[in-house]
């Protein structure tokens, strides 16, 4: 966080509404990035921004590796270990903390995976660092986020028209650069930087069954903390 970026704000942006019942409709994506990172039951796995545990709980109980999972949002790590309970995936370890400083050696990971989560960090370039460190050589970073270009780019360029100083404010949690900036390959390759080898981009969507679209932004409104 920088001096103008208040962490309880965002803190507190996440603990609004009910993210549990958004984050159903994420299950096959991090199915799907637990799949392409071909995670072993020797490898030791960060999921970052972990939110209520979908791709830790995952990987767990798939793969069998040794998974942590890291959030600065208490209660979401709550979920994610009730979550775990359910799934019988009580092995894995949970965090409390921030994606700009995470609390792990250098090289600790094989694996470091963030679906939606990474990408809402104040300062992308501080994240980036972050994950890079704490990945061994030769480890492999995956994450899934929204591309500018689709809905949920749509909906941030949209807040930005109706609310005022929506990307200058210095209580807004999202200042900028737009974490959508994430679902640009362009930007990512930038920020990974040459260091970085063998890198894949996949692009898909997420079908979210809804009955109308009042339906879909009732749901969206009252229960995500980004729009709430």
């Amino acid at each position: 966080m920088n001096g103008d970026d208040d962490p309880q704000i965002s803190k507190s942006a996440w603990s609004l509404g009910s993210y549990i019942e958004i984050a159903l409709f994420f299950l096959p994506v991090s199915a799907h990035l637990v799949s392409l990172s071909n995670i072993s039951t020797n490898d030791n796995v960060l999921d970052v921004a972990c939110g209520t545990g979908n791709t830790a709980i995952t990987a767990a109980r798939r793969n069998g590796a040794k998974v942590t999972g890291i959030d600065f949002t208490p209660q979401m790590l709550t979920q994610a270990k009730a979550e775990a309970a359910l799934a019988e995936a009580e092995d894995i370890k949970w965090m409390e903390g921030d994606v700009e400083d995470l609390p792990f050696e250098d090289n600790s990971f094989d694996v470091v995976l963030s679906s939606f989560g990474h990408m809402f960090a104040p300062q992308p370039d501080v994240a980036t660092r972050e994950m890079l460190r704490v990945t061994k050589p030769g480890g492999r970073i995956a994450f899934a986020t929204w591309p500018p270009e689709h809905a949920n780019g749509r909906m941030f360029d949209a807040m930005a028209k109706h609310i005022p100083n929506f990307s200058s404010s210095s209580n807004n949690p999202y200042p900028p650069p737009s974490p959508m900036q994430w679902g640009s390959p362009d930007v990512v390759k930038k920020r990974l930087g040459g260091e970085v080898t063998g890198i894949h981009f996949e692009r898909g969507a997420v079908k979210k069954p809804v009955l109308s679209p009042n339906h879909y932004w009732q749901t969206a409104s009252t229960k995500g903390g980004t729009l709430i």
